[in-house]
């Protein structure tokens, strides 16, 4: 019994972890495009007012 609940709680932590990390390479990934969407605008703003 104990250690079907021990097997339970070791579960619910892992997706939890897999549901953390899937968040995080979410926002990494945006961060990193809107990063290079912005480095972008900004050579050709730059490159065409200079």
């Amino acid at each position: 019994m104990q250690l079907e609940e021990q097997r339970r709680a070791i579960e619910y932590q892992k997706k939890k972890m897999e549901t953390l990390s899937a968040r995080q390479r979410l926002k990494l990934g945006k961060a990193a495009f809107l990063n290079i969407v912005k480095k972008g605008r900004g050579e050709s703003r730059g490159e065409s007012g200079g």
